[in-house]
């Protein structure tokens, strides 16, 4: 039988308790919204993750990012300080009409609100329009839409926005180790475990699953 998500540990406590200690303070904005989040059960990528998602954006020097699944604002800050010296620009898509206010008030918070632009809707329809519209626009496309069955429908408009040298990135993809439960047949595991596997099968891409918190796929996109 399928074992509970809890019942996984996907890195060891005392190995990610040290990995945290060495973290420099973050500031007030992001401190606050990391509270807010475990007080009020919003999705974060955490500290560990927005630090590595600051990194690939400055490794791969972008000016224009697309995020799909803005939350309050948290992954959103980490890209657009990546950004801010190089006159980029931030697009984020958010559902839900409450979080995209907080969002806001967030990004002008942080001082970063002229960098940002929230598109309100559904990621099903908006993505696959500027897929059409802004073919590999993007430097770094982020895919931490709150709804995970979606990712397989999103993984290719997602990836003919990325340029050839830019990178896709996906949170969540080990589903808190679900995905290894080869007896785990629930719908949002099934959907990430398809798409890793069809990442990890892409010719044009060069794919690793790096084990920070929940699972961050990062995709090298080689070619167009």
């Amino acid at each position: 039988m399928p074992r509970t998500k809890k019942d996984y540990a996907i890195m060891n406590p005392e190995v990610e308790d040290y990995i945290y200690s060495l973290l420099r303070k973050r500031d007030k904005v992001l401190s606050e919204i990391e509270k807010d989040a475990e007080k009020n059960g919003v999705p974060i990528v955490g500290p560990l993750v927005g630090n590595f998602l600051y990194m690939l954006a400055n490794a791969c020097r972008a000016r224009k990012i697309l995020e799909v699944g803005t939350a309050t604002g948290y992954s959103g800050i980490w890209f657009a300080r990546a950004i801010e010296g190089n006159s980029g620009k931030l697009v984020t898509i958010e559902n839900d009409p409450s979080r995209r206010k907080i969002a806001e008030e967030n990004f002008r918070r942080a001082g970063l609100d002229h960098l940002v632009e929230i598109r309100g809707g559904d990621a099903k329809k908006i993505v696959p329009d500027l897929s059409r519209s802004e073919p590999l626009s993007y430097d770094l496309v982020f895919l931490d839409v709150g709804d995970k069955t979606l990712y397989v429908d999103l993984l290719e408009p997602c990836l003919n926005l990325t340029r050839a040298g830019g990178f896709l990135i996906a949170d969540n993809t080990l589903w808190s180790g679900a995905v290894a439960d080869k007896y785990d047949r629930t719908k949002e595991t099934t959907t990430i475990r398809r798409f890793n596997e069809k990442v990890s099968r892409m010719d044009n891409v060069s794919s690793l699953i790096v084990p920070l918190r929940d699972g961050v796929m990062v995709a090298y996109k080689k070619s167009s």
